[in-house]
């Protein structure tokens, strides 16, 4: 292959050798460029500038956290123990709650099947109105449509 090379370059005029040696370090050198140097480049202004607006965001969260936790502590629960909170609220969007047991400070709930866009409101209520959480729930939708079972909901 260096013999071929060899006989081959002897071969070009002079004028073509001092061509190919003035060409084939600027193309290497535009290739190196262009495949290499480049793509690094915009790669690590990308990430740097993703860097910056993550650190933006950090603050401006590490700033919103106090208010957060603020908000959170101020939903106080008005109304009674959780128990009466649920029953007067349930039986005023006429929900029936088929069983209620106390876990603590929590309260698990199992509904009679209930319209989907009557136990939402219900959920708001309690949340918004009465300070209660709500932990977990099961639902599984039921043959008539609109209609879902809870299975298991946790409050507190």
């Amino acid at each position: 292959m260096k013999q071929r090379l060899l006989i081959w370059w002897g071969q070009l005029a002079q004028r073509e050798q001092r061509l190919l040696l003035i060409c084939i370090p600027v193309l290497a050198l535009g290739m190196f460029y262009w495949l290499i140097w480049q793509p690094l480049h915009q790669a690590q202004q990308q990430n740097s500038q993703a860097l910056q607006l993550a650190q933006q965001q950090l603050a401006a969260l590490q700033q919103a956290k106090p208010i957060l936790l603020q908000a959170g502590k101020e939903l106080q629960r008005t109304g009674g123990s959780l128990a009466q909170i649920v029953s007067n609220s349930a039986r005023t969007f006429n929900i029936r709650v088929s069983r209620m047991q106390p876990q603590g400070e929590q309260l698990q709930l199992v509904l009679e099947d209930i319209a989907y866009e009557q136990l939402l409101p219900w959920l708001h209520q309690l949340h918004y109105q009465n300070g209660v959480r709500l932990v977990q729930v099961d639902l599984a939708a039921t043959d008539k449509s609109g209609m879902v079972r809870v299975r298991r909901m946790v409050i507190e």
